[in-house]
């Protein structure tokens, strides 16, 4: 039957072929294809809101724990501060043979870029006994954290007998320690 029919009917059929293929086509394979490619997006969404931690409840809580211990380091009873602050660190630069100078810090104007308060110690004595006052005074709770440290060598290098003596201080090296705190009310 083909065969009886001329090419002009032949080329009107043609689209209607095509249409037909293509619809084989996409039953057949394309929208199996779009359905496995559709699934694939929702379940990487899935997969990645779960193992997103910021959702996750064991996460936040563990997070939420680690920043309490850290705010708990730097709280400290506000109007005992500075004597617990002085004696503990007194107590640490005597222990290993240091001597130690006590500085408040008061600016002028309030700085509020700071957060709690401040003090500086000065301590004076060998490299090692200043290192291991630093040591000391980093893990004694009560006092608030280090912020920041300098250690300057001896301004008199051709004596080195003396900061081990207890000497001048020119000879010794020279510790500055500043420490932070927030005041907390609570604190009994």
């Amino acid at each position: 039957m083909w065969n009886r029919i001329s090419y002009q009917q032949k080329n009107r059929f043609l689209p209607l072929m095509a249409l037909a293929g293509i619809l084989l086509c996409w039953v057949l394979a394309f929208s199996k294809t779009f359905d496995a490619l559709r699934l694939n997006q929702d379940l990487t969404e899935q997969e990645s809101l779960r193992n997103d931690i910021s959702f996750n409840p064991v996460y936040t809580q563990r997070k939420l724990t680690a920043l309490e211990r850290i705010l708990k380091a730097y709280q400290v009873k506000e109007e005992l501060w500075s004597n617990t602050l002085w004696m503990k660190a007194s107590a640490a630069a005597a222990k290993q043979g240091a001597t130690i100078d006590y500085t408040v810090l008061k600016t002028q104007e309030r700085d509020t870029t700071l957060a709690g308060m401040a003090q500086s110690l000065h301590c004076y004595g060998s490299f090692t006994q200043l290192v291991k006052v630093i040591d000391t005074l980093e893990r004694t709770p009560g006092i608030g954290k280090l912020s920041a440290l300098q250690l300057k060598g001896p301004k008199d290098k051709g004596n080195f007998s003396g900061a081990a003596a207890g000497g001048t201080r020119n000879a010794q090296c020279v510790l500055r320690l500043d420490f932070r705190a927030i005041a907390n009310k609570e604190i009994k």
